[in-house]
């Protein structure tokens, strides 16, 4: 009876783990790369069920259409503190205007976190679009999207005499939201995530 019961725990922790998992970071930025030899950084509060995540993001420009970001931060998931890194590359493959009435990008990104008990590691690919439309201020807004496609590994880690547990999957999410140009250079953006949970970021990016 209690290898039934211990094995119901641990089918049931994997199955919370598995069904509440979502990427931390979202995406927070538009299709459009950073221009060559510029960089871009950006603060970020994200808030999902039982998860707030406050964290940053580096991003440079490699080359004319090609850049690649890193962030970092910190989350309180289910009341448990832990931190959070991710990084990917992108390539955009439409230009507005000079390809196409609208930018479109595709991108390869990785993400890993820490919470007791969890730990999630994801790799997966990215289509990215999005549309600037200039304001009568002489400001843009663009709206943006992403869906997400990825591989996501969650281990649990339990207390004796409870073995860890872990289970792989594949996970699919969508990603929309809008930048608004407040100023040269400085950008407020709002997007929701559509994922195995739904939550909204809020942050501000500044190029240079």
């Amino acid at each position: 009876m209690k290898k039934v019961s211990l094995g119901l725990v641990l089918i049931l922790l994997l199955g919370i783990a598995t069904v509440s998992q979502a990427q931390f970071l979202g995406q927070v930025s538009t299709a459009r790369t950073v221009s060559s030899g510029g960089s871009l950084v950006g603060g970020y509060v994200g808030v999902q069920d039982q998860l707030l995540a406050l964290y940053g993001q580096y991003r440079y420009g490699f080359a004319k259409l090609f850049d690649g970001g890193v962030k970092f931060g910190f989350i309180d998931y289910f009341d448990e503190t832990g931190f959070v890194l991710g990084g990917d590359l992108k390539f955009q493959i439409l230009e507005d205007p000079l390809t196409a009435p609208f930018d479109l990008a595709v991108s390869g990104s990785t993400e890993f976190a820490v919470t007791d008990p969890l730990t999630v590691l994801s790799f997966g690919g990215n289509v990215i679009g999005s549309k600037s439309f200039k304001l009568r201020t002489g400001r843009t807004i663009s709206p943006y999207g992403k869906i997400n496609l990825r591989a996501e590994r969650v281990e649990v880690d339990l207390p004796p005499p409870l073995a860890n547990a872990s289970d792989t999957d594949f996970e699919m999410g969508g990603y929309f939201g809008a930048d608004f140009e407040v100023a040269n250079s400085f950008h407020l953006l709002g997007e929701f995530v559509f994922d195995n949970e739904f939550g909204f970021i809020f942050g501000v990016n500044y190029t240079f």
